[in-house]
């Protein structure tokens, strides 16, 4: 029996992607949506099994900028979690490279101000020539 109840969800589930693709499809033509599409399927079935408050949550993490905590979420949510674990390693590269971005500008910054401060004394002892 619940076989019968996994089938019948299942089959549900692909028929609301299809609505959505086909809506997709209506929206934005089909360019755009065979670009979608693949996302729609992948992604589309977690979004199905929230509930209309998770939902509402996760819009408010994506469009406040908490993009990471927004994707891992989603990541969590679905079967694959060879996928999450390899998202959560390039998330870690990607930190620790913006770490040290941070830092090289902050250094550059520094240089800049030093050199500016020179051509200041410069100037200023020009002024008084």
């Amino acid at each position: 029996m619940s076989e019968t109840v996994g089938t019948i969800i299942a089959e549900a589930g692909k028929e609301t992607l299809q609505i959505i693709i086909e809506r997709a499809i209506a929206k934005y033509g089909k360019t755009q949506t065979s670009l979608l599409a693949p996302i729609i399927t992948q992604y589309g079935p977690v979004f199905a099994a929230m509930t209309a408050a998770e939902v509402w949550g996760w819009l408010e993490l994506a469009t406040k900028g908490n993009r990471f905590k927004a994707y891992s979420e989603i990541l969590a949510r679905l079967p694959n979690q060879e996928l999450a674990d390899e998202w959560a390693s390039i998330n870690a590269k990607m930190q620790s490279a913006n770490i040290q971005n941070a830092q090289n500008v902050d250094w550059q910054s520094e240089a800049i101000a030093g050199f500016l401060k020179g051509l200041v004394m410069i100037a200023t002892s020009m002024v008084c020539l």
